[in-house]
């Protein structure tokens, strides 16, 4: 019978403990773009030699037909292509098939110091999705997610 009661009582501290928190619910699709650890903003070093991995997200019912999401790759003037990084992913768009909601954009940071002068931030902006019925970014006016800013730093 105390089994019953501990079960009891344990179910309602954990009921409790999810109202006071309510994650925000939303009623349209969108995709949105993120570290692997859930931020839209990222650092680097400049003695880095890592391939980094940025995940593009789904936020839909289940769909059926495939999903084409596109994007650009934005470099600051205090960063070169090839000699700060190096974008693994081929093309700029990928496609999510059914049951799939999350797609890697893999970037491998070289080890090259940088003049701190400049800007010295790679830029990963969602520019479109096919069909053309998603939000980029979450919804609502500041549009989070919608890119991912990379700096890369002397540390």
């Amino acid at each position: 019978m105390k089994l019953k009661y501990l079960i009891v009582a344990v179910a309602s501290v954990l009921m409790a403990g999810c109202a006071k928190n309510p994650l925000p619910l939303f009623d349209e699709p969108f995709v949105y773009i993120e570290t692997s650890t859930g931020t839209d903003v990222a650092v680097v070093g400049a003695d880095s030699k890592a391939v980094a991995t940025y995940y593009i997200r789904l936020s839909c019912p289940a769909f059926t037909e495939p999903i084409e999401v596109s994007y650009d790759i934005i470099c600051g003037d205090g960063l070169t292509e090839g000699v700060d990084y190096t974008v693994l992913t081929a093309g700029r768009a990928v496609s999510f098939l059914p049951g799939i909601w999350r797609m890697p954009v893999r970037i491998q940071w070289k080890e090259h110091a940088i003049d701190e002068s400049k800007d010295n931030t790679l830029t990963i902006a969602l520019t479109g999705t096919q069909p053309d019925t998603f939000t980029l970014g979450y919804p609502g006016p500041a549009a989070k997610g919608s890119k991912l800013v990379i700096t890369k730093k002397n540390l």
